[in-house]
Order: C-alpha cells, then sequence, then structure tokens
C-alpha cells in the first residue's frame, strides 16, 4: 500500500509478529544531494524499529528481498509508475 505523506510503501505485513516492512524515499534528503534517500524499514504499529538505508531502488529491493520473496524487476517497473520524477532520478 502506497502512503503519498511519507513517500512510502508498505510492504508484507505479519499479522503473528505485528510487523511488517515499507520501502520509503526521503525526497528532502534527496533534494539535498544525500546519497542514500532510500530506506528500507521494519516497522511495528506505525513505529520503525529498525532501518537499512539505501542508495539506490535496487540496492533497496535487494534488502527487502532477504526479509520475503520479491521479483526485482518486476517490482522496480511497478513501482515507476507510481515514482515522480524527482524519486526516478534518483534511482
Amino acid at each position: 500500500m502506497f502512503e503519498t505523506s511519507e513517500n512510502a510503501i508498505r510492504y508484507k505485513w505479519d499479522p503473528l509478529t505485528s510487523t511488517g516492512y515499507k520501502l520509503r524515499f526521503d525526497a528532502e534528503g534527496a533534494a539535498k544531494g544525500g546519497h542514500c534517500c532510500f530506506h528500507v524499514e521494519d516497522w511495528n504499529c506505525r513505529t520503525v524499529t529498525s532501518e537499512w538505508p539505501c542508495e539506490d531502488l535496487d540496492e533497496a529491493l535487494g534488502v527487502l528481498s532477504h526479509f520475503f520473496t520479491v521479483d526485482i524487476n518486476a517490482e522496480r517497473e511497478r513501482l515507476s509508475a507510481w515514482m515522480p520524477v524527482e524519486r526516478q532520478a534518483a534511482a
């Protein structure tokens, strides 16, 4: 589920552990020339419990693939549909 207010997409909610993963784009950091603008976050009831900063979308998708099965090529295509131009430049 894409959260426009957070520039994030939520993945893989696990009801047994009440945790999930999300991919967040740091637009402010990207505008300032930041290098790690993509963040994979382990979240629990809207609280981030762990975070993995990533330099690009491929690295972030690689991190997600360690936690659950994800087709990186298909997901990159899917995400490009909602990714505004400034996010695509950072990807």
